[in-house]
């Protein structure tokens, strides 16, 4: 059953939508029970689990090199100040509802991701879609 506007089942709509939201994980799950119940995933379905899990790696790979790298600056007398101060403005201040400026920037992305796999949509993040898409057929 085919949903009439975008021709993407609504339960692939969900699961893409579900992964972005959890970071991956469900994905994951979806691609072990589709693996043991020998289901082939569709190509939207595989597009955003694939790239809801590769957006997670990287976001971890991006907050790990910025600690890092905040770590061995802030040991330069001036720019130690300044990079402790632009660290807790960005990381550990809260801005709007209790987010952080890091923090909303993922929300609002992830927000932008799940809501266009659940219409149906393939969402484009600049560097992910393109190694996924370059990947995975759509």
């Amino acid at each position: 059953m085919r949903s009439s506007g975008f021709g993407v089942q609504i339960t692939e709509r969900i699961i893409s939508c579900l992964s972005y939201l959890t970071f991956g994980i469900a994905g994951v799950v979806w691609i072990v029970v589709s693996y043991i119940a020998k289901n082939q995933m569709s190509s939207f379905c595989s597009y955003n689990i694939y790239q809801s899990i590769f957006f997670s790696i990287f976001l971890y790979i991006l907050s790990l090199f910025c600690s890092i790298v905040s770590g061995l600056l802030s040991a330069v007398p001036f720019l130690g100040k300044i990079i402790n101060d632009f660290s807790i403005f960005f990381a550990q201040t809260p801005i709007y509802f209790g987010y952080t400026l890091w923090g909303l920037i993922i929300f609002v992305i992830t927000c932008y991701l799940a809501i266009f796999s659940f219409l149906g949509r393939y969402p484009y993040l600049p560097f992910i879609s393109d190694v996924v898409g370059s990947n995975f057929r759509r």
